[in-house]
């Protein structure tokens, strides 16, 4: 019966080599305090170009970029504060195990998971490291 049974798709990468590589803040991306250490965050939001057409068209958009803003948690802002084009991945993963006390592969994934997130919404990419 193994004929219908799903593949995993394979991942673009190995594990340690994307633990590897080192987030670099998009330079269009704007932060701002949130307050009681928290940070906000203001991004330029893509706009499909069908979708630029048809806003135009009823005239709800005058052709200016859009801005989308996210207020990042405690968490988040403690892992936007050590993204800064210099540390790895697997650096920050494990100042996030040393500030919050967890175990390594969960800080691993937590902070994957978060630098996935804000990396489809071009809020940051990834290089490899020097």
């Amino acid at each position: 019966m193994g004929l219908f049974r799903k593949k995993r798709p394979a991942p673009a990468m190995p594990r340690s080599q994307a633990l590897d590589m080192v987030p670099v803040r998009n330079r269009a991306v704007e932060e701002e305090p949130a307050g009681e250490g928290l940070v906000r965050l203001a991004y330029p939001l893509a706009v499909k170009p069908w979708f630029g057409r048809m806003a135009d068209a009823v005239g709800l958009w005058d052709g200016r970029p859009m801005t989308k803003r996210v207020e990042l948690d405690e968490l988040g802002s403690f892992v936007w504060d050590l993204i800064d084009g210099s540390r790895s991945v697997r650096d920050i993963a494990r100042a996030f195990t040393d500030r919050y006390q967890v175990q390594p592969r969960e800080a691993e994934l937590s902070v994957t998971a978060f630098i996935r997130t804000i990396g489809q919404r071009g809020i940051i990419g990834l290089k490899d490291p020097d």
